[in-house]
């Protein structure tokens, strides 16, 4: 089976996808460098995050692959419950963040029964998704830098495998921007801490409430950071909640994991060791959350209902 047969496999799943040859990662991480020579990202942010994309190299188990499968997987917002003081309290978890082992398995499935019984290699992979998703063809940015994918909006999940199969090199292109985003501008005035702006592009991540939320709990939100700005258990929906491309898309829920008002009286301790934490952190990431982020992120949220 050729690629673009595998690729129709998967958009018959109810996923969309795009395969490119592998050099292709090597592209879009010198435009990342390139965006931080010219001064386009902030040096504390690049130095913090940008490693994880541009220093990483193929596995030890495919230390030469071929191509890249890029997997945009539909993805609804999560509602989580706590239990706290005889209330119930629901926080948003934002469509990006997902059950990705699950994600995994699924596509792994999917994209080697395209095989017809031959044999695909493939490996996780984490290169620069959203760079990469875009110059495929599979997606378009959004003002907001959030991917857009055809069918799904800004509601999706990208997936990345390194594959042992050959590719055409047919579906690279340049950064593309959403048609109404040159007029739009809601996501511009929507923004608290104007991390989106008007006098260029890129936005600035270190401005980002995602940004800051997605860092572990030990770093406190910045003294200019207001309370009434955070609006999710981690990442941000600010942008997307306007957006006219995601309407359609922001009443979906899926109905994540419920925690007690023990569970609830322990994330917030803030001390976390033993099976008790490990049973915990199993429970979150089925709810696409990190432990690490806890009990900042789910403080400040607590800390916000009450006061309304």
């Amino acid at each position: 089976m050729d690629p673009e047969d595998i690729l129709g496999l998967l958009e018959r799943s109810g996923y969309r996808g795009v395969i490119f040859p592998y050099r292709r990662v090597d592209e879009a991480k010198e435009t990342i460098r390139a965006f931080f020579r010219d001064g386009m990202l902030d040096k504390g942010f690049y130095n913090e995050w940008m490693p994880t994309y541009l220093d990483a190299k193929p596995p030890k188990t495919m230390p030469r692959p071929k191509s890249v499968f890029i997997v945009a997987t539909p993805a609804p917002q999560r509602r989580v419950t706590f239990h706290l003081g005889g209330q119930v309290f629901e926080f948003v978890v934002p469509p990006t963040y997902g059950t990705g082992a699950r994600v995994n398995r699924t596509l792994r499935s999917i994209l080697r029964s395209g095989q017809g019984g031959n044999s695909l290699k493939l490996v996780n992979a984490y290169p620069p998704l959203k760079l990469l998703a875009v110059r495929s063809g599979l997606a378009m940015y959004g003002r907001n830098n959030i991917t857009y994918v055809p069918g799904f909006g800004s509601f999706h999940r990208l997936t990345a495998f390194y594959s042992d199969h050959e590719a055409p090199d047919v579906h690279w292109g340049k950064m593309r921007t959403l048609p109404k985003c040159a007029k739009c501008g809601a996501c511009i005035s929507a923004c608290p801490t104007k991390a989106i702006s008007e006098d260029r592009f890129l936005i600035r991540a270190e401005r980002c409430i995602s940004c800051m939320n997605e860092r572990t709990s030990d770093h406190a939100f910045p003294s200019w950071v207001r309370p009434e700005w955070h609006n999710a258990i981690v990442g941000c929906m600010t942008c997307q909640r306007v957006c006219p491309y995601d309407r359609e898309f922001m009443g979906k829920f899926e109905t994540g994991p419920s925690f007690s008002e023990e569970e609830t009286e322990y994330l917030l301790k803030g001390k976390y060791s033993g099976k008790k934490a490990a049973v915990m952190a199993t429970k979150l990431k089925r709810a696409g959350l990190d432990i690490g982020i806890f009990p900042r992120n789910l403080k400040t949220l607590l800390d916000r209902a009450k006061s309304k």
